[in-house]
This record gives structure tokens, sequence and C-alpha cells, in this order.
């Protein structure tokens, strides 16, 4: 709670500073409008509904792609954990896409899906299934070849192991990849809607300030930052539901 609010004060310090700067003149008002200002703007397209239907689009697009990229790397990683055929199959092709950076597959994706919410999910999709698909991975290996011998002598089957014995053993690591992929999963999702999209919060804010409407610029990072902090906070509970015994930091931030 100490860390918190000392986090607290020194953004309000820095709001604080923003705005007799701004007020002051020593910048540009224009392209640094007082933070008052951002906050009035940021309230009224919040109850207006503009804001909260732009954030719900962005949001759904990034769940979207992340539900489908754990769907598919969690299985495919506890498989390439326990099978040296399988991970000696993928590994080389994992390896080649792995460092690609997600927005450079956009125009690909544009091309062969349009700018539909197709593109965008499976940018997002692509974003986030390499982080997740290599924890698993990982944490598929780790896990003590005990555990299976025991399973197995118990008469236990292999998809029973993957699912009852893997899964909850290299929970963390799986935990650890997810943490990963959910801000790298929005990140990806507003690139997408700044190149090619007509809605979303990447839209709003690259149109405004296109169109110089400079406090509602602001209004939208304002929005998307705290959509990336309600995110993280509902991972974090998430996880710490699904995986009571995970040991790691409480804040996402570490000590």
């Amino acid at each position: 709670m100490a860390r918190r609010f000392s986090g607290l004060l020194v953004a309000l310090a820095l709001a604080v500073a923003w705005e007799a700067v701004s007020r002051a003149k020593l910048v540009s008002p224009l392209y640094f409008p007082p933070v008052t200002v951002i906050a009035a703007t940021f309230a009224k397209l919040t109850v207006s509904g503009l804001l909260p239907a732009q954030a719900a689009l962005t949001l759904g697009r990034a769940l979207a792609g992340l539900a489908l990229a754990t769907g598919c790397a969690v299985p495919l990683g506890l498989g390439m954990g326990v099978s040296r055929r399988l991970r000696g199959l993928l590994a080389p092709l994992v390896e080649v896409l792995r460092p690609v950076p997600p927005p450079a597959i956009i125009p690909a994706a544009m091309l062969f899906l349009g700018i539909g919410e197709a593109m965008k999910v499976f940018v997002v999709f692509f974003a986030c299934f390499f982080p997740i698909l290599v924890s698993t991975a990982d944490g598929a290996r780790a896990v003590p070849p005990l555990f299976r011998l025991t399973a197995a002598a118990y008469g236990v089957s292999r998809v029973d192991t993957l699912a009852r014995v893997l899964l909850p053993a290299a929970g963390p690591s799986v935990a650890a990849g997810l943490r990963t992929a959910v801000p790298m999963g929005l990140i990806v999702a507003v690139l997408s809607e700044m190149i090619g999209a007509t809605s979303g919060l990447g839209h709003y804010i690259l149109r405004m300030q296109r169109t110089f409407a400079i406090p509602e610029m602001y209004a939208g990072v304002l929005a998307l930052g705290l959509l990336g902090l309600g995110l993280n906070a509902a991972a974090q509970w998430g996880l710490a539901k699904l995986l009571p015994w995970r040991e790691g930091p409480k804040d996402g931030m570490g000590d």
C-alpha cells in the first residue's frame, strides 16, 4: 500500500508539473494542453459513451486474439515440453518466426485478410502465441519425470496426464507467458487499428492527432492507459485464482 501511495504521489506531481508548464506557456498549449482540460475532455467523452465504445472494440479484439493464442499455444507447448520428436520438428520454425516483430506482419495480414476483424485478431494471435508457447514448453520440460512416471503407473492416459499433471505443474511458467502476452496483445491490437481500421482506440487516437484535436487525442491515450491497467489487474486476479500456489510479485512490478 505504501508503494502504491508513493506511486500515486509521483503521478500527481507529474500532473501538477504538466499543468503548471502548460498554463505558463513554457511549451505550446496546443500540443500540451493543461491536464485539467484533458481530464474534462476525457470525462465528457466517457459520459457520452464514445470512449467506452472504442475501448470495448479494442478490448474485444485483444481478448479474442489472446484467447485463440492461449488455446493453441498451451497444448502445443505441453506437447513440445514432453516430446523430443515434436520439439525437434517445431523448434526451427518457432525460432524463425518468434523474433519477427508483430507489426511487421500487419501488411501481409492485410494482404490476405483485408482490414476487417480477422486481420486484427490474427495479428494479436501472432504476437501472443510465441510467449505463451515458449513459456509453456519450458515449464513442461522442467516438470520432474517422476510426475509422469507416477501417472503412468496408475494408468492415467496421456491426455489426462497433460491436463491434470503437467499443466498444473507447469502453471507458473504458463502464467509468466500469459503475463507477457496480455499487454503485448493490447499493444498490437492498437497498432493494427492505427494501420488498418476505422474504429477502436488506435484509430481514434490517430484520427484525433491528424485533425489536431489534441485534448481528445490525449483523452484517448488516457483511456488506453486505464484499459491496460484494468486488463493487467484482471489478469493478475484470474491467475491468482487459477494458480493460488504460484509464487511471484503481487503488484506485477517486482520489489
